[in-house]
C-alpha cells in the first residue's frame, strides 16, 4: 500500500483531489472527519474545557463553531487544540495503515496541516495542491461557510504555500479548471500506483 499526504490552504482544491482519486480507487483518510468524531471522547473533552472553558460544550458535545472561532484566533490556541487531537489522528492513521499493510493500492490522508503538524513524517509521498491566494479566497467564499475575515484569519495561522512548495514530494497546480486537475490527478495516481 503506498501512503500519501495531500494537503493545500483553505480553498486550494484538496478535497476536490481526493475525491478523484477516490473514484480511481484509492482510499481516503479525511483528517478533519475523523479530527471531528475525536471531539465527542470524554477526555478529549476535558482537556478541551481545561483549556477553552465549558462553554464549548453544549448539550454533551463539542460545538465546533464556538471551539473553532477560540482555536483560530491564535497561533498558541490553534497549536493547543492540535496538540490534543493530533496525536488521536495519527494513531487512527496507523492503525488503518497496519489493516492495508499486505494490500496494494494508494491510501491518502487528506489533511490540512500535514507538515505543520509533523504526520508528512509518515508517508511515502506528499503532494501539494497549489492554488493563488485570490483563487483560494474565491473558493472559500463561494462556499458560505465562512465569512472573508475568519477565512483570512485562518490563512494566516497556516504555512505559507511557498514553504509547502519546498517540502511535498509533488506539487499539483490548480489554477485552471477542474479538468485540468483531474488530469493531473490521474497522472499522478498513474506514476504512483505504475498505472
Amino acid at each position: 500500500m503506498v501512503t500519501i499526504g495531500i494537503t493545500g490552504g483553505l480553498g486550494s482544491g484538496k478535497s476536490t483531489a481526493c475525491q478523484r482519486l477516490k473514484e480511481k480507487g484509492a482510499i481516503i483518510f479525511d483528517a478533519d472527519s475523523i479530527a471531528k468524531q475525536i471531539l465527542q471522547y470524554s477526555l478529549v473533552q476535558e482537556r478541551l474545557v481545561d483549556e477553552f472553558g465549558a462553554d464549548i460544550i453544549q448539550n454533551g458535545a463539542v460545538n465546533t463553531g464556538k471551539l473553532a472561532k477560540l482555536a483560530f484566533s491564535s497561533e498558541d490556541h490553534q497549536a493547543t487544540l492540535n496538540n490534543i487531537v493530533h496525536p488521536y489522528v495519527i494513531e487512527q492513521f496507523e492503525k488503518l495503515c497496519d489493516e492495508l499493510a499486505d494490500k496494494d493500492g494508494l491510501l491518502v490522508m487528506d489533511a490540512p496541516l500535514i507538515f505543520e503538524s509533523g504526520i508528512d513524517a509518515h508517508f511515502d509521498h506528499t503532494v501539494l495542491i497549489y492554488s493563488t491566494m485570490k483563487l483560494r479566497i474565491n473558493r472559500a467564499m463561494k462556499r458560505g461557510n465562512l465569512p472573508r475575515e475568519q477565512i483570512l484569519q485562518r490563512m494566516e495561522l497556516q504555512m505559507p504555500e511557498e514553504e509547502k512548495r519546498e517540502l511535498a514530494s509533488f506539487v499539483i497546480e490548480n489554477n485552471g479548471s477542474v479538468e485540468y486537475l483531474f488530469e493531473e490527478i490521474d497522472k499522478l495516481f498513474a506514476d504512483l500506483i505504475g498505472e
